[in-house]
């Protein structure tokens, strides 16, 4: 038992050794027998914090397409919408970003968006079925946007996404799950609402799918979608909350401990909001008679 418990801190030690999202990083290396060449592919890509390859692949890649002929499957259905709006509307003769943008939203939800519920946030999924929920329709939406070179920005607010368009010193918002496609004032408005990077939407996907496996119980595969989740956007709580929820779940208070240690150490401003979650791991870890590890 002691030689286990010290192979644990070894590999503990050596998986915080490093600053920032790099500990996440580390945390991929070992985990990687779980992943194929085509997701090793993104986590290496967002690895440094930016994402470098086509939005459309990493959102495929990040719903589960881990196979490089059906991501040309789903991009062939990309191209199919494309040529659709191409031939049924006037997209191409009107001049404005907003104005393109109401054509192809005006499309989309007329052909091509069968139903809105919550946790539809596989991207694929929206291109097999016509369903999803705000973060999938956005993100076809900006990929077809910007096909047709429309500027086009996604909007986060806790709990929702919508998009955002702007031209010379209008902007116009389009809002994917409420049925008059308005933007509500709340979300409109909110204090928290910011403008997301591509990787962060990517990021979503990750933290979509470690809701679901935490949901079902699957604390492992979470946990992994936690860490890629944290990757994009390592200044979100939201994946170190679910995290430590797994950890907890599975009774790992110490390995818990020492996540929330480390974030703490990169985050002081959310010592207060962890601060009763942080006083419980290091009770539930002096409960099991080992002292919470810190470095």
């Amino acid at each position: 038992m002691k030689i286990m418990f010290l192979l644990l801190f070894v590999c503990l030690l050596s998986l915080f050794s490093f600053t920032g999202c790099q500990s996440a990083q580390q945390t991929h290396q070992v985990n990687q027998y779980t992943c194929n060449d085509i997701e090793m592919s993104l986590i290496r890509d967002i690895n440094d914090g930016h994402l470098d390859m086509p939005l459309d692949r990493a959102c495929l890649i990040a719903s589960g397409v881990h196979n490089n002929r059906k991501i040309q499957t789903y991009q062939k259905k990309i191209d199919l919408l494309i040529l659709q709006i191409t031939k049924e509307t006037s997209v191409n003769n009107v001049n404005g970003h907003i104005e393109k943008a109401k054509i192809i939203f005006d499309w989309l939800k007329e052909n091509a968006s069968e139903g809105s519920y919550r946790n539809c946030y596989d991207f694929k999924d929206t291109l097999n079925i016509k369903v999803g929920n705000c973060l999938s329709y956005a993100i076809r939406f900006t990929i077809l946007c910007r096909h047709f070179d429309i500027d086009i920005k996604n909007i986060f607010v806790p709990g929702h996404i919508y998009n955002m368009v702007s031209d010379n010193d209008h902007e116009h918002l389009f809002e994917h799950t409420h049925s008059d496609g308005i933007v509500k004032k709340k979300d409109r408005y909110h204090p928290q609402r910011k403008i997301m990077k591509n990787i962060e939407l990517v990021g979503e996907i990750f933290l979509y799918k470690a809701r679901n496996n935490n949901t079902n119980a699957d604390y492992d595969m979470s946990v992994k979608f936690c860490e890629q989740a944290m990757l994009c956007n390592p200044e979100d709580n939201r994946p170190m909350i679910l995290l430590l929820d797994n950890y907890i779940a599975k009774k790992e208070y110490e390995i818990a401990f020492i996540h929330l240690d480390k974030y703490l150490a990169q985050h002081p401003d959310d010592k207060t909001f962890f601060n009763k979650t942080y006083i419980l791991l290091k009770k539930l870890c002096d409960k099991k008679g080992q002292k919470p590890l810190v470095y």
